[in-house]
């Protein structure tokens, strides 16, 4: 059972990629939740965790490039690119700061 969970966890990081970026894509508008084009640090703590794992988004402050405490769409998409170098560091970590990539069977991991 744990070849079949490993296998499964590895295609799912190999075929995860495109998927994670056109959720991060399509949550620019599920979290602009009144509409405004941008969002707003509530509004980003309302959905972070519906955009992907909050361990592997990036922070609020890290896209607020021009810390006017919202979000636009340009610093939305840098975001995208700053997700992607999060999840790609935490690949190649060895350390415990990206946990349940590096131990997807411990059930604090384990998606319900």
């Amino acid at each position: 059972m744990s070849k079949i969970w490993v296998a499964l966890v590895a295609v799912m990081v190999l075929l995860g990629t495109p998927a994670l970026a056109a959720n991060w894509a399509d949550g620019f508008k599920s979290c602009d939740a009144d509409g405004s084009g941008t969002v707003s640090r509530a509004e980003w703590n309302n959905c972070e965790a519906k955009v992907g794992d909050p361990t592997m988004n990036p922070t609020f402050t890290m896209m607020d490039q021009d810390a006017n405490n919202s979000v636009d769409q340009d610093e939305w998409a840098g975001g995208a690119k700053q997700k992607m170098a999060i999840s790609n560091n935490c690949k190649k970590a060895e350390g415990s700061w990206c946990p349940c990539q590096n131990n997807p069977d411990d059930p604090a991991c384990q998606k319900n």
